[in-house]
């Protein structure tokens, strides 16, 4: 993953106690430390209801590459 990736909690990531307000939200890689460090990657998190967390801190397994619902566009 590199900076400007837009992401999402990975299953693993879901399960994890401290990562609660980032559930059902995406964000986008805005660093990437180097790889000795414990939470390597850096983004600003968008939350479902619309709020902002900036600077949340990730393992690389606890995310996944965002991805869009598949109904989106609406046909119809």
């Amino acid at each position: 993953m590199q900076v400007g990736d837009l992401v999402q909690l990975s299953s693993y990531g879901e399960s994890r106690d401290h990562n609660m307000d980032a559930h059902g939200g995406w964000g986008l890689i805005i660093k990437v430390h180097n790889s000795n460090s414990q939470y390597p990657i850096v983004t600003h998190w968008y939350k479902t209801n619309g709020s902002e967390l900036d600077g949340m801190r990730f393992h690389r397994r606890e995310l996944k590459k965002f991805k869009p619902d598949k109904k989106w566009p609406l046909q119809i």
